[in-house]
C-alpha cells in the first residue's frame, strides 16, 4: 500500500516541475504530474534494492527521498528533451 505514496509524492514533484518549467507545451500538467508519479514509483523500487523488505509495507525515509530524485529527475528530464529548439 505503500507504493501509493510513492506515487503521489512523484505526482506532487511532477507537478511542482511542470510549474517550475513552464516553457514546454509538448507535456502538459497532466503529463508531467504522470511522469512524476512513474518517477517516484521507480525511486521506490530502487530503494527496494537496499531495504527489500520495508519498501512495499510502509514508508521508508531512503525511498521517499530516491522517489523525489527520480520523479523529479524523469519530468524534468522529460520537459527540457521535448522543448522546442528555436536557432535563429
Amino acid at each position: 500500500m505503500a507504493i501509493y505514496a510513492y506515487a503521489l509524492i512523484g505526482l506532487i514533484v511532477g507537478i511542482l516541475s511542470r510549474i517550475a518549467l513552464p516553457a514546454s507545451r509538448s507535456v502538459g500538467l497532466v503529463g508531467s504530474a504522470l511522469l512524476g508519479a512513474l518517477g517516484g514509483v521507480i525511486g521506490a523500487l530502487i530503494s527496494s534494492i537496499f531495504a527489500p523488505a520495508s519498501v512495499t509495507t510502509r514508508l521508508d525515509t531512503m525511498a521517499i527521498v530516491l522517489a523525489i530524485i527520480v520523479s523529479a529527475l524523469v519530468s524534468i528530464g522529460v520537459i527540457i528533451g521535448t522543448r522546442n529548439r528555436r536557432f535563429a
